[in-house]
């Protein structure tokens, strides 16, 4: 096999990863009809192999292309990102789409285990703080302790008062702390508080059926779309999801988003059903709906689809050119093939392409 493009003659470089084919960091192969391409990083124009290269290197990307779980089709052609920067691109029937929460599940544990640490050095510390500063501080508040307890006939115990106090101004510190901030469709920035997370959400336009993003803020509400609302939820979502999950709970955000099909069907479930139900008090509290109107295992899941789906709609824009390559590149192979290829050989290739479209 060549080492340099047919049009450009830039060098395709060699991967670690394709054994029987370790040429370049994009493969391109059709098993249907026995094609084998380098596809050019600089060109992009797609060269097609010799045939006595192709069989055992076609089978080979076949396996790693459906045990490969981060993979996205269309209708004729796939792409799947492999571990080593190469890229397999498949020509031919798409398999079924692969949700790839397994790899948003062990981040989610991870932040779990960090925010205990994290809560075991702080909860130390403030212990700590809290017995030094504890003789003071009683001292300063003695003036205004003593006229309470008097008001209460002294039938409340001391630590009442000071201690509901302490529990109101954790309670403001906790809800008015700035959790993101962000930027609007206009460009303007916004400042995001804990509390703006109980009322921003997904839901479905009533008009288009399309999904959008209610984010409250300082300023109001705005509204974003598309992939700005990906994005935007995105960050939202990994700041209301902070302390991860357990191992249980992630596994059943995976079954949620798995017994709906795909991650772009579970955000549209959810959001349809924002829709629904925004505003009707009594079943938001039946639900102990929190942050995005969603309970935990809802919120992780759709965490996890918000990723899957922005990594499927990147994907699918570089399909859309790898599409039209395609169809330049397989016009010129199919007329090399045939100039190589006897007629008996050829009507056993298309005997085999038409058993594989079977299964």
């Amino acid at each position: 096999m060549y080492g340099t493009c047919l049009f450009c003659h830039a060098r395709f470089g060699r991967n670690d990863v394709v054994e029987h084919f370790p040429i370049g960091r994009r493969v391109a192969f059709d098993s249907a009809k026995g094609r084998l391409w380098a596809v050019c990083g600089e060109c992009r124009r797609w060269n097609l192999s010799p045939i006595e290269d192709r069989w055992e290197a076609i089978e080979e990307c076949e396996r790693r292309f459906r045990a490969t779980r981060a993979r996205v089709s269309t209708e004729n052609i796939g792409l799947a990102p492999l571990p080593g920067g190469v890229d397999l691109i498949r020509i031919g029937k798409p398999l079924r789409p692969e949700f790839a929460a397994w790899r948003y599940g062990s981040q989610l544990t991870w932040r779990r285990r960090r925010a205990g640490i994290a809560a075991g050095v702080v909860g130390a510390a403030g212990l700590g703080a809290a017995v030094v500063a504890a003789p003071p501080l009683l001292a300063a508040a003695a003036p205004f302790i003593g006229p309470v307890f008097v008001g209460f006939g002294g039938m409340a115990p001391l630590w009442v008062v000071p201690g509901m106090i302490a529990m109101d101004l954790k309670e403001r510190w906790q809800w008015e702390r700035v959790a993101v901030r962000l930027r609007s469709p206009q460009g303007h920035r916004l400042t995001v508080r804990v509390r703006h997370l109980w009322e921003s959400a997904y839901y479905a336009d009533r008009a288009t059926g399309a999904l959008a993003l209610r984010l409250a803020h300082d300023g109001g509400v705005s509204r974003y779309e598309g992939n700005d609302a990906l994005s935007a939820g995105a960050r939202l979502l990994a700041r209301a999801n902070w302390l991860g999950g357990a191992g249980g709970l992630v596994k059943r955000a995976v079954r949620e988003i798995d017994a709906t099909g795909d991650a772009d069907t579970f955000l549209h479930k959810t959001a349809s059903r924002f829709s629904r139900f925004h505003g009707r008090r009594l079943m938001a509290k039946y639900r102990r709906v929190g942050a995005m109107s969603l309970i935990p295992v809802e919120r992780l899941a759709l965490e996890m689809a918000v990723h899957e789906e922005s990594e499927r709609r990147a994907l699918e824009g570089e399909l859309a050119r790898l599409a039209d390559e395609w169809k330049d590149a397989e016009e010129i192979a199919e007329i090399s093939d045939a100039l190589l290829v006897a007629p008996h050989v050829d009507a056993w290739l298309r005997e085999n392409a038409d058993g594989n479209r079977q299964r």
